[in-house]
């Protein structure tokens, strides 16, 4: 009896570990990285990000932004759903950066088949949009935080709902080797209202049913990066990010970017225990050092086991 009693206390907590509580929040949109530089690093960036897209990563990051910027993101979705974020970073003096975004995507129409299977002839879609206000300072010479503020709301057919999601960050110069500790809490806030409307649980008689109150995607993050390699033609960066979802086991993710001439960027990350998601690499060029222009592309390529691949392209422009 002991020893089955011994074996349980050490099951338990294993068979905690392998499975995590997926579904069990709602706002998904929320935990889309929209950076390709982050994506291309395989989401291990949290305490590299520098610019306005940072509000995607770790919002502290938005130091990193000289005068003003904006950066326009598309990615194809999977199920062919096209999704799009605007977000602009522009420094008030003395105060700090402040940051907007707005990010989100709409399904085409497609025809419902409730009891009928060549379709009703009512049509519906699916919306989703995050409205975000951030802002980021240093508190001392070393150390910079950030936090933002999100407004989300989700349309499915004639059903919707809206909450408020907030993140927390820092970034933390550790003053040797270009090392940075960064930590971040996202999406954190009260649950989302329950969808308006009811619907018709099938497997209880057909009768109708009002929807529950969904918790948000909290997720904390804390990342490490060190530039082991600083020569006058290039530079390498080395960082790991361990990401702590409420919905799903932890992950951990490496990556490393190689910068060339201050103008093109290789970067590749691997994902460690995640379900589906195995690496990404990615590339950016940098047009302020040959075009005398301050304008950015990133572009990168993550590769699912079963799903297919994802892409994401950015464009940003300082002014």
């Amino acid at each position: 009896m002991k020893k089955i009693i011994l074996l349980l206390l050490v099951a338990v907590p294993l068979a905690a570990q392998q499975f995590g509580q997926v579904g069990t929040s709602g706002a998904q949109l929320l935990k889309i990285n929209f950076d390709p530089r982050a994506s291309g690093l395989g989401n291990a960036a949290s305490s590299i990000v520098n610019n306005a897209a940072a509000v995607y990563t770790n919002v502290a990051g938005l130091e990193g932004v000289q005068n003003g910027e904006i950066a326009f993101t598309y990615a194809p979705w999977f199920a062919g759903i096209d999704m799009v974020s605007i977000v602009g970073a522009y420094r008030l003096e003395n105060i700090g950066v402040i940051g907007l975004q707005a990010t989100g995507f709409s399904t085409h129409e497609e025809i419902t088949t409730i009891e009928m299977e060549n379709g009703t002839g009512q049509t519906y879609t699916i919306q989703n949009v995050i409205l975000g206000l951030s802002f980021a300072r240093h508190i001392t010479e070393k150390l910079v935080i950030g936090a933002q503020a999100k407004y989300i709301r989700e349309s499915y057919f004639d059903h919707s709902t809206s909450g408020l999601a907030f993140d927390l960050g820092s970034n933390y110069d550790l003053g040797f080797s270009g090392a940075r500790l960064a930590m971040t809490l996202q999406n954190f806030g009260p649950d989302l209202d329950p969808l308006s409307g009811n619907y018709n649980d099938y497997s209880d008689g057909n009768n109708q049913k009002g929807f529950l109150r969904t918790p948000l995607p909290v997720t904390f993050r804390a990342s490490f990066s060190l530039e082991p390699v600083v020569a006058e033609a290039y530079r390498v960066r080395v960082i790991a990010d361990l990401i702590h979802p409420n919905d799903n086991v932890e992950h951990y993710c490496l990556g490393s970017e190689v910068l060339l001439y201050n103008f093109i960027a290789i970067r590749g990350g691997l994902k460690l225990n995640y379900d589906d998601e195995k690496f990404a690499f990615g590339i950016g060029l940098k047009g302020s050092q040959f075009l005398g222009q301050d304008v950015r592309f990133d572009y990168s390529y993550e590769q699912f086991k079963t799903l297919p691949s994802i892409q994401k392209l950015s464009l940003g422009i300082g002014f």
